[in-house]
């Protein structure tokens, strides 16, 4: 195991159960949610732009431990140890602060430890880095995204026309998900008065038109080490799909659940192959659009996507019990981990 202080390694019997350091991280203007205070007073925290693997993944072959970092460059942290690190920190946006703090930390790991999620490549997945990054890929279509900082609704259309985007163009606030502050600007005519427009960084992402037979549908895919893996698919009548708008569609999903393995991903697993070669991420989820031709339209890539929750009675629970099991085969591969 790794002491986080002395950064001694034991060597263990391959056999004997592993210790996996789970690494949460308090977001930048260190804001977090309270989700529930219990019977006995204690506060259970909701930490953003963190994805939560560490409470739903169990397995006989390791144990877990959980270290948040705060905002605080000087944060002390008493000695622990590991035999592997997965970085949940997930948001390049929010969370600025604790990867620089995580990256620091952990540049001296030895190299018999693996680090999973490494903060370098998490940097990476800012949406208008992602959409540069993906470009070129066959079957791959990533619409063009810039950042702005503006000042005034002028300054969102004057870098519409200058980047040469062509209306509708969605428009969103950096470091928000679930389309919570998310419009879609069809002509000059919004005004923006929903945003504080104070240079705050901003994203303006190219609309694309996905309907298919009167319905959009949004796939959510997860990718473990380089293999996918479905998630769930959503259907809605609206171009923003989400969980409160999204149909029922039984059928449609249950269909989709019963062909995804034989008839969907081997067509689209080489394109996956190549976003995780151009990642470097060990873990990360896809939102996008496939279509009869099998070609992707791609929504959002990143690795701060919910997978364990609501999984109870869905569709798709076989799907989400398989990327449970190839979390845990990758935790545990000792390829992982070079000889001493």
């Amino acid at each position: 195991m790794v002491d986080i202080q002395t950064e001694t390694y034991e060597r263990k019997s391959i056999m004997s159960p592993k210790n996996i350091l789970f690494i949460k991280g308090t977001p930048d203007d260190t804001k977090v949610r309270l989700k529930v205070i219990q019977k006995n007073g204690a506060a259970v925290i909701e930490h953003t732009g963190s994805v939560n693997i560490h409470d739903y993944l169990q397995s006989d072959q390791f144990s877990k431990s959980l270290l948040i970092l705060d905002a605080n460059p000087k944060q002390e942290i008493a000695g622990m140890r590991f035999d592997a690190v997965f970085n949940q920190i997930s948001d390049p946006d929010s969370h600025k602060i604790t990867l620089a703090k995580l990256e620091s930390m952990f540049a001296k790991l030895p190299p018999q430890v693996p680090l999973f999620n490494r903060p370098e490549n998490i940097r990476k997945t800012t949406r208008d880095n992602i959409s540069q990054l993906l470009r070129g890929i066959e079957r791959l279509h990533i619409p063009k995204t810039v950042r702005i900082q503006p000042m005034s609704p002028s300054e969102i259309y004057d870098t519409i026309e200058k980047e040469g985007f062509s209306y509708p163009v969605i428009f969103r606030q950096a470091g928000d998900h679930g389309g919570v502050s998310t419009i879609r600007v069809n002509d000059e005519r919004e005004q923006f008065y929903a945003f504080a427009l104070d240079g705050r960084d901003y994203y303006l992402t190219q609309f694309v038109e996905y309907k298919e037979e009167d319905l959009y549908a949004k796939y959510r895919l997860v990718v473990v080490d380089g293999e996918v893996f479905l998630r769930h698919v959503m259907y809605a009548k609206e171009w923003m799909v989400h969980d409160k708008n999204q149909l029922e569609a039984l059928k449609a999903r249950q269909a989709l659940s019963s062909r995804f393995n034989k008839e969907i991903k081997p067509h689209i697993q080489p394109i996956i192959t190549e976003i995780h070669r151009r990642l470097g991420l060990d873990y990360f989820g896809i939102d996008c659009h496939i279509d009869k031709e099998m070609n992707l339209l791609v929504f959002e890539v990143n690795a701060n996507m919910n997978v364990f929750i609501k999984t109870q009675n869905s569709v798709f629970k076989k799907h989400i019990e398989k990327i449970h099991q190839a979390l845990v085969k990758m935790l545990t591969d000792e390829r992982r981990r070079l000889s001493v």
